[in-house]
């Protein structure tokens, strides 16, 4: 290649020179800068581009210093040849060792080269002088022509108004009309004033326009968004909010001022309130979403926003074991206001005996016969982490005869006495005074009301069954005659 470039490298591409990867860049780049003569005729326009023939050589020979390898090659000043010689492979292999950069930087020329050559079409130059010979044309000095004129530009106008209403086909050519209407998209907030008047000068340009086919013009399934039936306070507000958006992904002292504003405190208030039982994973997303959608907040008035302030303040406040205690008691009150007492079936009690509610919301047991037990049982399970105290007031009660009060299974209701679980205890009418009635002593606590001056606790034995079962219920069983016995208990297994 000694001669090739001691003759042509001032002016021309090497074809193996510098060192690269990839041979067909070089041909390429040869081609672009052989073919320069075609657009010599339109030297104006192409001033306005970076790079031309000539400056594709010139940086071609920047990136090989192939002039500067030119220089070395015709150097006489060397002592001896063997010097000569060696200096050439120094010069050779540093450029060897650069053959991966060399390859990219001519790569990157070559897409230049190749955007240069886009940007030009040959037609262009017809197209505008058969424009120009349409616009001559065109040309009248009479009256009536002038008129007909602005007629066409008025029914232009009403062409671009039925034109913002048509769907664009992608297979639409690029035209005036198709331009207007993606610019007077009505989120771009264009004037009708700068819509009409770039209209009336595209109007002209439309044969040089439709050459061109944009099938690809937009998106796979998509195309422009119509906000021409959306009002107006909807389209700011759509526009507030990418803007919001825009200044969230970019500023993080904006997304802090909105995180503090008066509508996302309030909701977090809320949110946070310890009434509201939510897991915070919850709060923190909808948090999240709250940050997000601040534009819209603004259409709801959160100046009063909460009945009484007081009460949500104290509530929000509260500590955790003042909201257990809390808890607990509307657990109780809960129990008092949704608890019934009911006739169960065992031993034909229903038929012998009535309860009912008075208007106090006490229950009132009455018995209608004097045979036989009846059983009248609570309708809720009693929870075990609780304590229930139950007030039993008695009417009128023979003397000598008895009852019983306690808990029992609500699944052994129907078919055995309440005795029976072991967790009851048996009284009786003795001289106008309720006594325990011998030895059937299983409650957990029994106590006179009002004065608590004698109590009657749950032997140790019995109290392993309070914790065994899960359906135990309050129950009372009522007997108007003196009875020393009853029928034994059926397993109730």
């Amino acid at each position: 290649m000694i001669d090739q470039i001691l003759q042509e490298a001032d002016n021309t591409i090497i074809p193996k020179w510098p060192p690269f990867n990839d041979f067909q860049i070089i041909l390429d780049l040869i081609d672009f800068s052989s073919n320069q003569s075609q657009f010599d005729y339109m030297i104006n326009q192409a001033l306005k581009y970076p790079i031309d023939s000539n400056q594709i050589i010139k940086r071609y020979q920047e990136i090989s210093n192939i002039l500067q390898f030119q220089q070395l090659l015709s150097n006489q000043q060397a002592n001896s040849l063997l010097e000569h010689s060696s200096l050439c492979k120094q010069f050779i292999a540093k450029s060897e060792s650069q053959k991966d950069k060399n390859t990219e930087l001519l790569q990157n020329l070559l897409t230049q080269a190749n955007q240069f050559q886009a940007n030009f079409n040959l037609e262009y130059p017809n197209i505008i002088k058969q424009q120009l010979f349409t616009f001559i044309d065109q040309i009248s000095f009479f009256n009536e022509d002038i008129a007909q004129v602005r007629s066409n530009q008025n029914n232009s106008n009403i062409q671009l108004a039925n034109i913002s209403n048509q769907n664009i086909n992608s297979e639409f050519k690029l035209t005036s009309e198709l331009i207007v209407k993606l610019i007077s998209n009505k989120s771009n907030f264009c004037s009708n004033e700068f819509i009409n008047e770039l209209n009336q000068s595209l109007q002209n340009l439309n044969p040089l326009l439709q050459q061109y086919r944009f099938h690809t013009i937009f998106k796979e399934n998509k195309e422009p968004i119509d906000f021409s039936n959306i009002c107006e306070q909807r389209l700011n507000l759509i526009e507030n909010y990418v803007k919001h958006s825009i200044n969230l992904a970019s500023d993080s002292q904006y997304e802090n001022e909105v995180k503090n504003s008066q509508e996302i405190k309030q909701m977090n208030q809320i949110m946070n309130s310890k009434m509201s039982f939510l897991k915070n994973e919850l709060i923190q997303e909808f948090e999240k979403f709250l940050v997000d959608v601040k534009p819209f907040l603004k259409q709801i008035n959160f100046a009063n926003s909460i009945t009484d302030q007081n009460k949500f303040d104290l509530f929000r406040n509260l500590q955790d074991e003042n909201l257990n205690d809390l808890f607990q008691m509307v657990k109780k009150r809960l129990f008092y206001f949704n608890q019934q007492l009911f006739v169960t079936k065992y031993n034909n009690s229903q038929a012998n005996c009535l309860v009912k509610k008075n208007e106090n919301a006490d229950y009132e047991i009455e018995k209608l016969n004097g045979n036989g037990w009846v059983n009248c049982i609570s309708s809720i399970n009693l929870q075990k982490d609780l304590k229930y105290v139950f007030r039993i007031q008695v009417e009128s009660i023979n003397e000598g005869n008895q009852f019983m009060i306690g808990l029992m299974r609500n699944s052994n209701a129907d078919s055995n006495y309440g005795y029976c679980e072991k967790l009851s205890c048996f009284l009786t009418n003795i001289n106008q005074s309720i006594m325990k009635y011998n030895n059937f002593e299983q409650i957990l606590e029994v106590v006179d009301y009002p004065n608590y001056e004698f109590k009657l606790g749950l032997e140790n034995q019995y109290k392993q069954q309070l914790t065994q079962y899960d359906d135990l219920r309050f129950y009372v069983v009522i007997l108007l005659r003196k009875q020393n016995s009853f029928e034994g208990c059926r397993n109730s297994e």
